[in-house]
């Protein structure tokens, strides 16, 4: 470990410990709940932490005091954004309301625009929620951090504090071979050790260029890759891998709550799941029960920690389902992620296609494809918007074996575009619903 990473190693705890010393706390109990799970220890403070909320929920916050008569889980009503946007301020707490409670938001790129409110103590948790996952995804404090993402104004303040400033933006609309072929010089500049925390829409970005020069597999300039955001596709990740001799993880969570999963050398492809801050819940895509085990349902998560604004049983428009898991003591994970519910996909029977099943199916024209995003127009009208790198000879195969999951019925047309448009997050769209 080199002198500058030490200094800010220690800069970091000891700044934090002339503050009182809540993030290393949260850290620790993070990491202990984590790595503990089957333990009675663990238990105990999962269930204290879900008891204490749904409390005081129902004491502080006027929305829980008129929709449930008790501070049982089962009582609690699915929520989803629309439910706290038309609730504003009802699902504020009165204890935190006059407190200086951090505002977060998204853009809506996604769906609809939403925000909300932490209070200090979540900020600690999710920050330490980040650091305990980022070092699962091979990074340590004093590495040199490159985001590879749009960076928000309200981000740099925990930025700054968090990483020591040892960090580098890149924003990610408009990538030029110039721009990627400068970030990779940049990657091999100093003697920091190189972390990456991008969109899956960036690698994809990225093993483009490198698979259009004919770049071998690099000395290994970086030592960590985490995407998050939109779906990492297998043959990214794989090329990824290839092209930087490291294992790449996509990681879940949003705006709203925080970090809520990652992928890591022990899940492989499937989804370790943040127990340690929230409740998870896979419910029926139609009703609010249970998903059957293996099954794709919606993900619905109560965050633990955020006692300003509670957000309990809160449907995020994710889908997912769990992983077939017999032993009560191994954390349940996720199998995978699919995508949101509003981008769901029917065929021509009006039965639900997994985007899941249309990334592995497209898994087979990579060699040609650049990119690709597929659509549904209408109840039997599809197209799939194709990006070749040269001429896509595979027409024929491709609309053949889209109708075996669609319709034979089915509507099916190809464009041919000179780029697959990202959204103004940064995020791009393999699957989407147009209807």
């Amino acid at each position: 470990m080199n002198f500058l990473k030490l200094v800010r190693k220690y800069s970091f705890w000891g700044y934090d410990f002339l503050r009182g010393g809540q993030l290393k706390k949260h850290y620790l109990d993070v990491k202990f709940i984590l790595e503990n799970y089957g333990s009675k220890e663990s238990l105990s403070l999962r269930e204290k932490y879900l008891r204490d909320l749904l409390e005081h929920a129902v004491k502080t916050s006027a929305y829980y005091k008129k929709t449930v008569v008790s501070s049982k889980f089962e009582d609690f009503p699915v929520i989803n954004k629309n439910t706290v946007l038309n609730n504003f301020e009802d699902f504020k707490s009165s204890k935190y309301v006059n407190d200086a409670n951090t505002k977060v938001s998204t853009n809506g790129s996604t769906g609809t625009p939403f925000k909300l409110f932490h209070n200090k103590n979540k900020r600690s948790r999710h920050d330490a929620d980040n650091l305990y996952f980022a070092e699962k995804g091979g990074y340590s404090l004093g590495d040199r951090l490159y985001l590879l993402r749009a960076i928000h104004k309200k981000d740099f303040k925990s930025l700054l504090r968090f990483f020591r400033q040892n960090f580098k933006t890149f924003g990610i609309l408009n990538y030029t071979d110039a721009d990627i072929e400068k970030l990779l010089n940049d990657f091999k500049k100093g003697s920091s050790e190189k972390c990456i925390v991008c969109f899956a829409s960036m690698c994809e970005i990225i093993v483009n260029y490198l698979d259009s020069n004919n770049v071998v597999p690099m000395d290994n300039p970086v030592k960590s890759i985490v995407t998050d955001g939109d779906k990492l596709s297998k043959s990214t990740k794989d090329k990824m891998e290839k092209y930087f001799g490291i294992p790449v993880f996509a990681r879940y969570g949003n705006m709203e709550c925080g970090v809520m999963g990652q992928q890591d050398k022990l899940s492989g492809h499937k989804y370790s799941l943040n127990w340690a801050s929230y409740y998870f819940e896979v419910l029926d895509l139609k009703e609010d029960k249970p998903a059957n085990p293996g099954e794709v349902g919606r993900i619905v998560v109560t965050d633990l920690f955020n006692h300003c604004m509670p957000l309990i049983r809160y449907d995020t428009g994710d889908l997912a389902c769990f992983a077939k898991n017999e032993d009560k003591l191994i954390a349940p994970c996720f199998e995978r992620i699919e995508g949101r519910v509003v981008d769901l996909i029917w065929d021509t029977k009006g039965n639900v296609v997994s985007p899941y099943l249309i990334y592995c199916k497209m898994e087979d024209y990579g060699e040609e494809l650049k990119q690709f995003q597929f659509a549904q127009k209408g109840s039997n009208d599809y197209v799939f918007r194709l990006n070749p790198w040269n001429t896509f000879t595979k027409e024929k195969d491709l609309l053949a074996d889209s109708k075996a999951y669609l319709g034979q019925d089915a509507n099916i047309s190809i464009e041919y575009v000179k780029e697959v448009p990202l959204l103004s997050s940064g995020k791009r769209k393999p699957v989407i619903n147009e209807m």
